[in-house]
């Protein structure tokens, strides 16, 4: 109400008030109608503008192209509109994208990657669009339903990248092989660096830095508390731990037990799925010092390209994923999800327990942070340096 209505009604007596009020509130009601109104005028223009492009093109990292499939078959139901996500990880996606790019073809609309792989090349080379502009649906403009009452961005301007899922960490996650390792065994490990105690050399398997979550796991470690720059240094030079890239070999080892140790595991939904078939291996959880959310890997954010060959079907899909409906089947359709949506009027479904969020609960958001992209580039370089003396 502005100064000068309030100055009218306390000139009015009760009964007048009363029916001022009134007006006010069917004026209201009214106008909030006749916005619904624009809006579903707006969305129908924009649905038969996305069905005459016809076409969607996604460029995904690894947990999208993988996970995301029945979520792009439920938006093709629902609009009739053809989705093409790129298959492999982040890195690979972009290489060709971004070359694409250079040669003037512009084929891709959307991106599914990673908070990273944004910061370091998609904004630096000015390959997307202003995200906020292209919101329109009510559900995903009402703040209300967002983690603190706010949309969240991971790039230094906080307006490229849209976060919509995180990761909860408040513990560590590591896997063992419950036939070579025994429980008391896994009890003396009571801090990070008891990984590098002389019992565990030869035993672990990890992620190498050319596989993105491997060097994602190692920023994230660089920055922690509990771990930081030292320990980063012993894990990758010093511990006797056995790298691979290609994740479907780690698991391999991890279940053979020919390595029946993962330290550091984050992306596990594949190893929730072998242990609950019955095979020997078991998930384990240390306390952090500090409780964050992560826009860890390609499964966090949203954005949109610049010059996108279908930007009506972009402009369709994020309204349309962002909403209730598109974020509620990122938590009802891919098995022990391992992370959640900033969305919070939505059910967990199927997010692994340790991912939901309390109630109520702040966390750190570092990812949030617009000066930490800088940072965390600083870090891959030292961590880039320490790999390469590594193979020396």
């Amino acid at each position: 109400m502005n100064d000068r209505l309030k100055n009218v009604c306390a000139y009015l007596r009760p009964g007048r008030l009363l029916l001022a009020s009134l007006f006010l509130l069917v004026s209201t009601s009214a106008g909030l109608g006749a916005a619904s109104g624009n809006f579903e005028q707006e969305w129908s223009k924009l649905i038969e503008a996305a069905k005459e492009e016809g076409t969607l093109s996604v460029a995904s990292g690894g947990a999208p192209s993988r996970q995301y499939r029945p979520i792009m078959a439920a938006f093709t139901k629902k609009f009739g509109i053809n989705v093409e996500v790129a298959t492999g990880n982040a890195t690979t996606t972009l290489n060709r994208v971004l070359a694409e790019r250079k040669a003037g073809k512009y084929t891709v609309d959307v991106a599914l990657i990673s908070s990273r792989e944004n910061n370091q090349r998609l904004v630096p080379s000015e390959s997307l669009v202003p995200f906020a502009p292209l919101l329109i649906h009510p559900e995903v403009l009402d703040k209300s339903g967002w983690y603190l009452g706010r949309h969240w961005y991971a790039d230094k301007f906080s307006k490229f990248t849209f976060i919509y899922h995180v990761t909860k960490e408040d513990q560590y996650e590591s896997w063992y092989n419950t036939g070579k390792i025994t429980a008391a065994e896994i009890a003396t490990i009571k801090k990070q660096t008891d990984f590098f105690d002389p019992r565990w050399k030869g035993k672990i398997a990890a992620q190498g830095m050319g596989d993105p979550s491997g060097i994602r796991q190692m920023i994230d470690s660089y920055f922690e508390p509990d771990r930081g720059q030292e320990w980063v240094r012993t894990y990758l030079l010093n511990a006797g731990i056995t790298f691979s890239d290609d994740r479907r070999i780690l698991e391999t080892w991890l279940v053979s037990g020919r390595y029946p140790l993962q330290a550091v595991a984050t992306g596990t939904e594949e190893y929730d799925i072998l242990a609950k078939k019955g095979l020997p291996i078991k998930q384990m959880f240390f306390p952090k010092q500090v409780g964050l959310v992560r826009a860890g890997g390609s499964g966090c954010c949203i954005s949109v390209f610049a010059n996108a060959p279908h930007p009506n079907a972009a402009k369709l899909f994020i309204n349309w994923f962002l909403s209730k409906e598109g974020q509620t089947l990122t938590h009802t359709m891919i098995p022990a999800l391992d992370r959640a949506s900033l969305r919070t009027d939505i059910p967990f479904g199927e997010v692994a327990l340790d991912q939901r969020r309390e109630p109520g609960k702040e966390y750190g958001f570092p990812d949030a942070d617009p000066t930490m992209g800088a940072k965390q580039e600083e870090a891959q370089k030292w961590i880039k340096k320490l790999w390469e003396s590594r193979e020396k």
